[in-house]
């Protein structure tokens, strides 16, 4: 399903035909007294519904995208299109937001008008009809999406397609526990549409599961990490201007060892990206020093101004798997994979004190990116030989 929002271009050019063509198509009623005579609204009775739930598809919490599809019985070819004589119609509804993003029918029961404008995704309105288009292996195919009625002829599959921009569609639940959609639309072809279906129909949901990025329900202290796995990531981010270095650092406890660069095995992990000076050797350790995490941008990237040594760099959201995995976390490892408890690191501190034979003591004091956030604390030491550079 296309997002809501349309190409602001495209709908531009599509207001100035509009203003050029005057709107509506007036079909052709002329006779001898020249009068023009409207054809006499009916009330379409649909026997057919899909209900299709696309959760927040632009991204703003305002409101949740729901299609709604009707038609009625007719038969299909063997590409599953639909053959006439029949009706098709479609409503893109914007309903209340749903904070867990499940489809949920309390939330479209209702009365929805249509937008304010092309940009309005209020709650309990309906978006504009607009013409779309799909690459088949024959070509691009041109067709209606948002909210459109549109006929088949007897026979065809091509279908005589009418925009909706205005009218109400009202929404109730019966007491039977089915749905009720019925109202009156009207398109660029001047037509009153009035329809009405009523039935129940299982919604289905488009909306990837959300993958939570703590499971953590606790502070956390981690005071058992003996072993360290130190590894030079370079310009990781690609600056190309030799400001900083990227230090990849594994604290694992002992349970856990390191293959080709990677933590094995069971147990917990705490994974840290610091960057440190450019010139910094990792054959000599992690510079001594105090480490701020820095805050990523609302997409998640970093200010190339941020981008300097002393600092850690925290968790990249939603990524949860070589070489994907970015940043810092904590994760609870079985038999090599995530077992569930992790959590990706937004805020916090991490501090690096040198002994004089070598070692690292790293005292972290980090929160992870859960609403309210839960500590994970580690105040370790490394001896020299339980770091792998």
């Amino acid at each position: 399903m296309e997002r809501r929002k349309l190409n602001i271009v495209a709908y531009i050019c599509a207001f100035i035909l509009s203003l050029v063509v005057a709107g509506c198509t007036v079909p052709d009623n002329s006779g001898d007294n020249n009068e023009f005579a409207e054809k006499e609204a009916t009330t379409t009775f649909f026997t057919n519904a899909e209900i299709i739930y696309n959760g927040d598809d632009i991204g703003e919490a305002t409101s949740d995208g729901w299609v709604v599809k009707f038609y009625t019985d007719m038969d299909m070819d063997a590409m599953g299109n639909l053959v006439g004589p029949g009706e098709v119609m479609q409503l893109l509804l914007n309903v209340p937001y749903e904070s867990e993003q499940t489809p949920k029918f309390d939330n479209l029961v209702g009365e929805y008008r249509s937008q304010s404008n092309s940009g309005d995704f209020s709650p309990n309105t309906f978006v504009f009809g607009y013409m779309s288009s799909i690459e088949l292996p024959d070509g691009r195919h041109e067709r209606p999406d948002a909210t459109f009625y549109a006929s088949l002829a007897e026979g065809s599959t091509e279908m005589d397609i009418d925009l909706i921009d205005d009218g109400r569609v009202a929404i109730v639940e019966n007491t039977d526990g089915t749905l009720t959609i019925k109202g009156t639309l009207v398109g660029k072809q001047c037509r009153k549409r009035n329809f009405e279906w009523t039935g129940k129909v299982e919604p289905k949901s488009s909306v990837e599961p959300i993958v939570p990025n703590s499971l953590l329900t606790t502070d956390l202290q981690l005071t058992h990490l003996t072993k360290a796995s130190i590894q030079d990531r370079g310009d990781c981010f690609y600056l190309g201007n030799e400001s900083y270095r990227d230090f990849l650092i594994f604290l694992v406890e002992d349970t856990i060892s390191f293959e080709w660069g990677k933590p094995v095995g069971s147990g917990d992990v705490l994974r840290l990206e610091l960057l440190v000076p450019w010139d910094t050797d990792v054959a000599d350790g992690v510079p001594a020093g105090t480490y701020p995490m820095l805050t990523r941008n609302a997409d998640t990237s970093f200010d190339k101004s941020d981008i300097i040594p002393y600092h850690a760099v925290s968790g990249l959201p939603d990524r949860f798997t070589v070489p994907y995995w970015s940043g810092t976390w904590y994760v609870n490892y079985v038999d090599s994979a995530w077992g569930n408890s992790y959590a990706r690191i937004d805020s916090g501190t991490v501090t690096v004190e040198r002994g004089s034979d070598g070692s690292h003591r790293f005292v972290c004091n980090l929160k992870d990116c859960s609403l309210p956030s839960f500590s994970v604390e580690a105040d370790v030491a490394i001896s020299n030989e339980n770091i792998i550079r």
